[in-house]
């Protein structure tokens, strides 16, 4: 499956502003809880087959899986999130005995996250500041509490996804 592409929208400039920056969300549960990501970020959702194990990920990677010709990290949602979310379950079984894996691509570098099932999409008008910084490359926090049509989401920063990993990984 792979979600529909966003249609370019105006986005509020980098000065301050009070309005609304729309933009279409793909909104996705894993575990108990409601994440969403800017569909310009996601790219599809395969089935998670054989993981590689990737050695001195402090515990932030599952491993790695070929995906797109390449291999692609897994991230450990449970690990990396469980402790905002409350808990956190890894991936649940399909009907036909596999997991769901998010394909994501962030600053060039493409990451698979363990979902349980995709939502849909939704457009939806976040206020500019919020907006702005979920797109930031400046430090944020993982999870962003944030109204998406008539979802309450948790939206995901995988730039700040990706410093949390960056930040477990051990150096030899």
């Amino acid at each position: 499956m792979t979600p529909s592409p966003v249609n370019p929208s105006p986005v509020a400039s980098s000065a301050a502003s009070s309005y609304p920056a729309s933009e279409t969300y793909l909104l996705f549960r894993s575990g108990a809880r409601l994440l969403a990501l800017p569909t310009r970020q996601t790219r599809q959702v395969i089935p998670l087959g054989q993981l590689s194990p990737l050695p001195a990920s402090g515990g932030s990677l599952l491993g790695l899986m070929g995906a797109q010709g390449r291999a692609v990290p897994v991230v450990n949602l449970p690990t990396l999130l469980g402790h905002l979310l409350g808990g956190m379950d890894e991936a649940a079984l399909q009907p036909d005995g596999t997991r769901l894996g998010l394909l994501c691509e962030h600053a060039g570098e493409s990451l698979l996250l363990p979902i349980d099932e995709v939502i849909g999409n939704v457009s939806a008008e976040l206020p500019a500041a919020q907006s702005s910084a979920a797109q930031s490359s400046a430090p944020q926090t993982l999870l962003q509490s944030a109204q998406l049509g008539d979802h309450l989401a948790a939206l995901l920063s995988l730039n700040a996804l990706t410093v949390a990993i960056a930040g477990r990984l051990q150096t030899a």
